[in-house]
């Protein structure tokens, strides 16, 4: 009975919502755990439950692996609009399930965050667990990345199939942990790696089992790249799905020396999103052709990536998690991939919306020395934190005459257009895509 008053409960809330064009996507859950703490308990689930948790990466990962089951055939119930705690995974069994307190799709997907993953699975077991990656995430709310890799290991059901990125000496640590069975995923040395070290910004130097210094032969990033510990053998080996092989000219990965798969936006934590989904998706048993189809026609959305040409010079929007190094230095990577003349634009509105920290020691783990670079025609600080990010610049050898300060994104498609040279590079935080994009499109289309 209290299974059924839940789930009425929370229908009537969605449709009340959906009348009153209201939107909000953890409510819905919130009042019905509250008047029924135990609900999720009664709730009978598909015969497949995916979750996918990690410091970035989680939303894009979990969109590719929803899209591509559906391709195959499979009935799909996904938090798409990313509530990934809790109330929000709430909302989205209820909105699901039917009044017999079954869930009539073939698959559950979930995005789950890495700090209350252990609420869930007290309620939901996942068939499969996908471990992206951890880094320095939100410092005043996570702490550290150990305390994170902690509150993950207590949260995996011991029937559980993790799926883990190898790449990372963090994350390949659960092998040293648990008993669960564990699939590895990783990048291949490609274009985008690096021999030497890039930056100082590495989360994880020494081995987990012995406390020696790791050795790489080459990095993606930060700490992620081919590592070995030369005392007692902890290393990035047994990559059971790996990207062999990227093609920069044609976006085309190649998995495991056969399987080709097309990536439409060519950045590393792109490829990173597809070859944990292709993973699941592999391990699930599904039909290999209409998975790698589904992949290739994914794109990770204007939230994350927009590119538009205007004038013959490119304006790129990446999307970049504030308080999370990794995203900003993958970002910083990418520009300069890009040996052209270019201007960098910079710019936040709000450090969090979910916490009430305004901490800004994230900016000083930001590789933000490689944009001291000849190519590197300007540098736009815009938005409450110029000042901020125009100091970090500086201090990262930026001259100062080639910073542009703005108070704000709001139609800067002028300055765009008239006082910056080359390319344009938006690394952003999510809520100044919008401004930049629409900056972007006020710039007039010269007459040919």
């Amino acid at each position: 009975m209290k299974r059924f008053l839940g789930t009425l409960t929370g229908k009537s809330i969605f449709l009340a919502e959906k009348v009153m064009r209201y939107n909000a996507s953890s409510f819905p859950g919130k009042l019905v755990l509250k008047l029924f703490p135990d609900y999720l308990k009664k709730v009978e689930y598909p015969p497949l439950v995916i979750m996918v948790t990690g410091s970035c990466g989680k939303g894009s990962t979990t969109k590719i692996i929803a899209e591509a089951l559906r391709a195959c055939g499979k009935t799909v119930a996904h938090n798409l609009e990313g509530s990934n705690l809790l109330n929000g995974v709430a909302s989205t069994v209820v909105k699901n399930v039917g009044f017999s307190g079954k869930m009539k799709q073939d698959v559950l997907v979930l995005e789950t965050d890495e700090r209350y993953l252990k609420f869930i699975t007290k309620y939901i077991e996942p068939d499969y667990l996908v471990i992206n990656n951890l880094t320095r995430d939100q410092p005043p709310r996570q702490g550290d990345f150990d305390i994170v890799f902690k509150e993950i290991l207590k949260a995996i059901p011991k029937k559980t199939h993790l799926i883990v990125n190898g790449d990372d000496p963090i994350t390949r640590k659960y092998s040293l942990y648990t008993d669960n069975k564990i699939t590895f995923f990783g990048i291949d040395r490609n274009f985008m790696s690096y021999d030497r070290d890039i930056d100082d910004v590495r989360d994880y130097n020494y081995c987990p089992r012995c406390s020696a210094k790791l050795e790489y032969k080459y990095r993606h990033y930060g700490s992620v790249g081919e590592f070995s510990c030369p005392k007692c053998g902890f290393a990035r080996k047994d990559i059971d799905f790996a990207v062999t092989a990227v093609d920069e000219k044609t976006g085309e990965l190649t998995i495991n020396n056969s399987q080709k798969i097309k990536a439409n936006e060519l950045i590393l934590f792109n490829i990173y999103n597809i070859i944990a989904a292709y993973s699941v998706l592999s391990l699930c048993g599904e039909n290999s052709k209409k998975t790698v189809k589904a992949i290739s026609k994914a794109h990770i959305g204007g939230k994350i990536y927009t590119e538009i040409v205007k004038n013959g010079r490119k304006y790129t929007a990446l999307n970049c998690k504030a308080e999370n190094n990794a995203t900003y230095n993958l970002s910083v990577i990418y520009t300069a991939l890009d040996k052209g003349p270019k201007t960098i634009v910079l710019g936040l509105r709000e450090i969090s919306r979910r916490y009430e920290f305004f901490d800004l020691s994230w900016l000083y783990d930001i590789d933000f020395e490689l944009l001291n670079d000849g190519s590197i025609e300007n540098v736009v600080c815009a938005g409450p934190y110029r000042y901020d990010f125009a100091v970090r610049m500086l201090i990262a050898g930026v001259p100062e005459e080639k910073l542009i300060i703005l108070d704000t994104l709001d139609h800067a498609g002028e300055v765009f257009d008239k006082q910056t040279k080359g390319n344009v590079y938006g690394i952003l935080n999510f809520d100044y895509i919008p401004p930049f994009i629409n900056s972007v499109n006020e710039i007039k289309e010269e007459e040919k």
